[in-house]
């Protein structure tokens, strides 16, 4: 999830020792689960698929993903489950607000197990925020069990828009250092559940599929084994160790060049203190790709007039039918990923034949210089695997460019330059391509390998375990304006 925290942690009555976590799995930490279907599910809140021994998820307009977890004495709740962010949090029946109130809600009288700590927790986004007490509880994912896990039950929230989304809270899966709930009151989610394996096998794995509701049979999650479908020869996955300042805090791994037809330019130095290269955090919370203004500006003048420039909503916009292959090179050592034409022209809320660029400038991202979100992650199986002084990033593309050019021409149609006559809208501002290209269709290359209605609403998470698929549903519309 990107965002900008200040973090709050009043302790408001001398709280007990830390609770020990008992963590509970049914089956060795090196059995591969059954590989379930993660798939796009439209409208309204979601109606998880009840079925044993796994996590059942959907994903809706392809904006949010949702995991559902449930508390002790079966309490079920959505979550976007969030490679960007390491606290679980869940909305109270303490928390009145309209929000609040359209999702369900935990009732600590349900739970034996519900633990109180007296300490507050407080989590501030750039827009928007959260504040309650953490807490501990039996917490269930899929078949895992974990006793005493650490989160924080919410009683306030501000703009956070649950109710687009229905989710009643948030699952961080990223490092233990940019979580607001403190080492001192219990581990995060993901140190309890890497805990049950050994290193070789401590990481989770997912590809995020691109159809709606529960049955696509090209998403997968899961947690310490590799999903053969997607990498049959887990020697092609290229990894990367994590990016490190004094800790590792999110999962950052070095970003050398984009291309775009072939043609590559390079980006503009890191703005991160020490950093000899330019650094892009992967996270799975944020719908688009977010990077510097002036880079993403030279980024969208390789492709004329196919993008436009909205100031309305200072959003930048593609034509719907321009077919543009790009492609990233990320890693250490580096690797080129491509993306498909649809990820870059992203057709959800596709208005007089221009589409929402899957690539958007934003200079509010704090931990790195880009954040990569599910417009990158769909092209590309990925493995995070969770060490305390090496973690790494296992990447694998999927996206064959040729094939990917076809398929967006025969959905899309062919692509006819309008020379801005699409739309009538004064607010449109035509970009100029120094290299004097009108369209940016062909030159492709050999396969190496919301409520707001501005650019805020179309900004949204996946993780998992083995046997887990993560999906979601909704928008989040404070997403795209919080820096990690």
């Amino acid at each position: 999830m990107s965002l900008r925290r200040v973090v709050g942690l009043a302790l408001v009555v001398a709280a007990g020792a830390q609770q020990q976590p008992n963590f509970v799995h049914s089956f060795t930490p090196q059995a591969a689960g059954p590989i379930l279907p993660l798939s796009r599910i439209r409208g309204g809140i979601p109606r998880l698929g009840q079925a044993a021994n796994n996590i059942v998820l959907g994903n809706d307009q392809q904006y949010t993903y949702v995991v559902q977890a449930v508390f002790s004495d079966n309490q079920p709740f959505n979550f976007v489950l969030d490679t960007g962010s390491s606290d679980l949090w869940v909305v109270s029946t303490d928390c009145n607000s309209p929000d609040c109130e359209a999702v369900p809600r935990f009732l600590s009288s349900l739970s034996k197990n519900f633990v109180r700590t007296s300490r507050r927790f407080l989590l501030q986004y750039l827009t928007g925020s959260v504040s309650g007490e953490m807490c501990y509880d039996t917490v269930s994912l899929g078949p895992y069990s974990i006793s005493n896990q650490a989160f924080a039950t919410v009683e306030q929230t501000m703009d956070l828009g649950l109710a687009s989304t229905g989710t009643s809270g948030i699952a961080g899966l990223c490092f233990p250092a940019s979580a607001a709930i403190p080492a001192t009151v219990g581990p995060t989610l993901l140190q309890n559940l890497m805990s049950a394996f050994t290193p070789d096998n401590s990481f989770f794995a997912f590809h995020l599929g691109r159809a709606s509701g529960f049955n696509d049979p090209n998403a997968s999650f899961t947690i310490g084994s590799l999903d053969p479908k997607f990498a049959p020869d887990r020697t092609l996955i290229a990894y990367s160790p994590v990016v490190r300042n004094q800790l590792f805090d999110y999962w950052k791994i070095a970003f050398e060049r984009i291309t775009v037809n072939g043609v590559p330019f390079t980006l503009s130095n890191s703005r991160i203190i020490g950093a000899t290269f330019p650094i892009a955090v992967l996270d799975t919370g944020t719908t688009l790709i977010l990077g510097p203004t002036a880079d993403v500006a030279a980024f969208y003048a390789l492709l004329g007039s196919c993008a436009r420039f909205d100031v309305a909503s200072s959003t930048y916009l593609v034509r719907c039918t321009c077919a543009v292959l790009v492609s990233f090179v990320l890693g250490s050592p580096a690797r080129e990923f491509f993306l498909h034409p649809a990820d870059i022209a992203w057709a959800e809320g596709a208005q007089g034949g221009w589409c929402t660029g899957g690539i958007q400038a934003n200079d509010g991202v704090n931990s790195g210089d880009w954040l990569l979100g599910d417009c990158f992650l769909r092209n590309v199986y990925c493995v995070h695997h969770y060490s305390e002084d090496a973690p790494m990033v296992g990447l694998l593309n999927l996206t064959d460019p040729v094939a990917a050019m076809d398929e967006f021409r025969a959905e899309r149609g062919p692509d006819v330059d309008g020379g801005g006559k699409d739309s009538s809208d004064g607010s449109l501002i035509p970009l100029i391509a120094d290299d004097g290209w009108d369209t940016a269709t062909g030159y492709v290359k050999r396969w190496e390998h919301r409520p707001s209605g501005t650019a805020a609403g179309i900004f949204g998470a996946v993780a998992g375990g083995i046997g887990f698929i993560l999906g979601g549903v909704g928008a989040i519309s404070w997403r795209f304006w919080r820096g990690v």
